[in-house]
């Protein structure tokens, strides 16, 4: 399967950076088929977005792992291909590196040589300042803005070749090649990029495919109402910002569009939100906007889990909540206890990572292989020593991919920890144990209460032991693991991390 995911806006990147990591979980391949295909756009006017910079990290290092590890294992980051596509600025596709303004795109002098009426249109539809926004900022929680200069433009336009024309052009060749391909958008329907990009870019993609001539590509969105709040607002002299105040009206004008018009462009959508809201900092957007992960994009991806299986009835609708008002557990989650078992996996083999294994091999540099295995046996299934590596521990490969591993673990690790902590004190978060989810300078010797249960009986404390996974790791790798080298621990430890 190919599937190729656009994320819009800030909430869109974080649903992406959920996705990305459910993908190497393999929460996105489906039983009996081969390994998922990813590829993922984003979709930001602001640059400087720590919402797009922190996706992007989470992509590059979940790329250079499976980089490192390409070939070597066989069951970790073994999936389908994970594709970046970029980043699609919509007000450089028209105005370069310069500033630009609504006033700009749209010039009264122009407007009115069309149509007298039209002059005075614009002052009807924008204010002033909106008028005069320098757009790079972003859209500001303005749904019109972002509207009116993304429906001008033609996504196969050769200047968006990068981007756009690559995207395209997958999407072409593996519905003429027969594969099963999926297009899905994630993004808030109640701020500015999202709530204006997801609806005019679906419309923009729903009409290439037509005219392309592909019916089997089915077009979906996983949209986002309001999740959160701000605790305070700006300024006087702030200019424009998004208001919370805005979030409902922004929502009802998406959704009465998307009631008209998304039938036409969409074959599914996913409405996903929170009526137990976090509260963030106020920004206007840029590097101070670091909103932690939450648990809605985790649900909207889950979302897009669902669209890859059958089509199912039509025009059926299908509601999700939780089963306490006051709480959220395993249970309220969609294919609950196969997301339990890939997130608790994920995070099992994040947390002995990072905070025990990689910490040994850190202290194994500069002591020979057989001084080492002495209080590490299990390190002789996966490593051999050669005179010039007697006191490294390893190839120059092997030293690669601890540093991916350690790299990949620590994006998994704050992603899992602002997710089980974005509750914001209104729900009883009962998924996973923030605290056991802090990287540590010294060795975790215990995953104990790691992973929430929904069952009744306690695990025995041998089983949660960091050092009865070492004893294990020595007796799988002697059972017949044909891997070597840190690809071989990784691959081993993942299996081990599997508790169904």
């Amino acid at each position: 399967m190919k599937l190729f995911a656009i994320g819009v806006g800030g909430s869109g990147a974080k649903c992406l950076e959920a996705a990305i990591h459910l993908h190497t979980m393999g929460l996105l391949d489906r039983e009996g088929s081969p390994p998922t295909e990813l590829g993922v756009l984003f979709v930001e006017p602001d640059r400087q977005s720590a919402l797009l910079q922190r996706a992007q990290t989470a992509l590059g290092r979940t790329q250079s792992l499976r980089k490192v590890l390409d070939g070597l294992t066989q069951h970790f980051c073994h999936g389908g291909e994970l594709k970046d596509y970029g980043v699609w600025n919509p007000v450089e596709s028209v105005a370069g590196q310069g500033s630009l303004t609504m006033a700009q795109i749209y010039t009264k002098q122009t407007l009115q040589h069309k149509s007298p009426a039209l002059g005075g249109l614009m002052d009807c539809l924008f204010t002033q300042e909106e008028q005069t926004l320098d757009l790079r900022e972003g859209f500001r929680g303005r749904p019109p803005i972002g509207s009116a200069l993304m429906s001008a433009v033609a996504l196969d336009d050769a200047t968006h070749a990068k981007t756009w024309g690559q995207f395209l052009g997958d999407v072409r060749q593996a519905a003429k090649e027969g594969e099963d391909v999926r297009i899905h958008l994630f993004g808030s329907v109640f701020g500015g990029t999202g709530a204006s990009g997801v609806p005019t870019v679906g419309c923009l993609l729903r009409s290439w495919l037509q005219k392309q001539g592909i019916q089997r590509a089915p077009l979906n969105a996983s949209l986002l109402l309001p999740y959160f709040n701000f605790k305070d607002h700006g300024a006087k002299d702030t200019g424009l910002y998004a208001e919370a105040s805005n979030f409902q009206l922004n929502t009802g004008a998406a959704l009465q569009y998307l009631s008209q018009e998304g039938n036409q462009d969409f074959d599914r959508v996913y409405l996903l939100g929170s009526d137990a809201k976090v509260a963030y900092g106020f920004s206007i957007g840029g590097a101070s906007q670091a909103n932690g992960a939450h648990l809605v994009e985790l649900l909207a991806v889950l979302g897009l889990r669902n669209s890859l299986g059958e089509t199912g009835q039509a025009d059926a609708a299908y509601t999700l909540s939780r089963h306490n008002q006051s709480s959220v557990n395993w249970s309220d989650l969609p294919d609950s206890a196969l997301t339990q078992r890939a997130l608790g996996r994920g995070a099992r083999l994040a947390v002995v990572w990072r905070n025990n294994i990689s910490l040994d091999l850190e202290a194994a540099n500069g002591q020979s292989l057989k001084r080492f295995c002495v209080g590490a046996p299990w390190a002789t299934r996966f490593y051999t020593s050669s005179s010039e590596e007697a006191r490294t521990l390893g190839s120059r490969k092997d030293k690669d991919a601890r540093l991916a591993a350690d790299q990949w673990s620590e994006a998994l690790l704050t992603w899992l920890k602002q997710l089980c902590s974005s509750t914001g004190g209104a729900l009883d978060q009962k998924l996973l144990n923030p605290v056991k989810l802090d990287v540590q300078p010294t060795h975790l010797e215990s995953l104990g209460d790691l992973v929430y249960s929904n069952d009744s009986g306690p695990a025995h404390k041998w089983e949660t032991d960091v050092e009865y996974l070492k004893i294990q790791l020595d007796k799988r790798r002697a059972g017949g693991f044909n891997s070597q080298g840190t690809a071989g621990l990784l691959d081993t430890l993942w299996e081990l991390c599997d508790q169904p």
